[in-house]
Formats: structure tokens, sequence, C-alpha cells
């Protein structure tokens, strides 16, 4: 094969690549918001910047590999990546990284509730305290008014 032929076959290669990771990238976006809660706005922005990122990701790529001459197989190989590597890698990656995600989420609300665990519990003897005082007033008072009947 002449080495134009080669030239070709690493370029569709390489963007078949491409196109994975540029889905994976987006599959990470994905565990990230099952991870943490984002509004429709947040969710909108983060899509916008990572089809910004894309867009120039591609961009380079193709400048930088083909001289920014666009041939046709190139956009097919990045849809090419893409879609296989949805095929077979797409839900199995965001529930991995959905759960891997959620391993510092759940160490940082352990340590929250560990560190906040004496203020909870000075919240609770301050309650129990007024209810004690309160049902003390109550009592002197119906005391009181035993004694008051008493004299009259």
């Amino acid at each position: 094969m002449s080495t134009f032929i080669h030239h070709e076959l690493l370029l569709l290669v390489r963007t078949v690549a491409a196109g994975a990771v540029l889905l994976l990238c987006y599959d990470l976006l994905i565990a990230l918001r099952n991870v943490l809660a984002h509004s429709e706005k947040a969710a909108g922005i983060e899509d916008l910047l990572y089809w910004l990122c894309c867009a120039f990701f591609i961009f380079s790529e193709i400048y930088r590999t083909n001289e920014g001459i666009l041939r046709f197989f190139m956009i097919l190989g990045f849809l090419l990546g893409a879609y296989v590597c949805h095929r077979i890698l797409g839900g199995i990656f965001v529930k991995c990284c959905t759960r891997l995600m959620e391993i510092p989420v759940i160490i940082i609300k352990f340590l929250i509730k560990w560190l906040l665990f004496p203020v909870k519990r000075c919240k609770l003897l301050k309650y129990k305290v007024h209810k004690c005082a309160k049902k003390e007033r109550l009592a002197n008072w119906v005391i009181l008014r035993k004694k008051r009947r008493e004299e009259k």
C-alpha cells in the first residue's frame, strides 16, 4: 500500500478513537449529573460548554492531522467511534463512573454528619431542658394555685 493510504487509514482510526473519547467525556458529564443534582439551566450550560469544547477539539484534530482539509470520512469516523462506544461501553461506563463518584459524596456526608453530631445533640439537650423547665413552671403554677384555693 502506498504511504497516502496508510496515512488515510491511520487518520480514520484516530478519528474513530477521538469520537469514542468524546462520547466517554459526555458519559462522565452524565455520571456527574447523576451524582449531583443540577437545574435545567445548569445542565444546559454544561451541555453548551461541552459542545463548544468538542467543536474546538474536532477542529484542532482536523487542522493538526490533515492540514485543515475536511474529509467526509473523518466526520463518519467521529460518528462511528461515538456510536460503537455507546453501544459497547455506554451504560456500563456511566454506572461505574456514577458509583465511583458517589464514594467521595458518601464519605463527605458521613463526615458532615459526624462533625455536626455535637451540634444536633446540643439542640436536643436544649429542647429537653426547655421542655422540663416548662413542665416545672406548670407544676409550680398548679401547686401555687392549690395553695391559693386552700387559703380561701
